[in-house]
């Protein structure tokens, strides 16, 4: 089997997916049980001092003040901003992430448990339960 151009191209990035995948996975273990909110404030400076973005942090303003925030004035601000978020959503798990477990009080897992008896009668199921806790809270 003969190597096409593309070959060093699409191992240095299979590389970096499994390098990112790890490094997600250290952090995650790093931030377990941390909030959103206490890992970004945590991650800011580490992110914004990387050299591609470099970007400074200052004072913030409104409801900011007392925290440091990145300078939006910086020409690489936005690409820090959505760097930051991203990091952030993937050790917190958000998408297909993998979830970390919550303790489940007894009264809502009998709850869940009689809801999920009444939905397992209707084509599905899951999709429908989701939906009735979605309605519930919405109200």
């Amino acid at each position: 089997m003969s190597k096409s151009k593309n070959t060093t191209t699409v191992h240095a990035v299979l590389a970096a997916a499994l390098a990112y995948g790890a490094g997600i996975d250290t952090l995650r273990a790093t931030f377990k049980g941390k909030s959103p909110e206490i890992i970004r404030a945590a991650l800011l400076p580490d992110v914004a001092s990387f050299p591609k973005y470099a970007v400074p942090l200052v004072a913030g303003a409104g409801k900011a003040e007392g925290k440091l925030v990145l300078d939006s004035e910086h020409a690489n601000y936005e690409a820090c901003r959505k760097a930051l978020g991203r990091l952030v959503k993937d050790i917190v798990g958000g998408g297909s992430a993998k979830t970390e477990e919550l303790e489940v009080p007894p009264e809502v897992a009998a709850a869940a448990a009689k809801l999920a008896k009444l939905c397992a009668e209707y084509e599905g199921a899951r999709k429908l339960a989701s939906t009735a806790i979605a309605q519930a809270f919405a109200e």
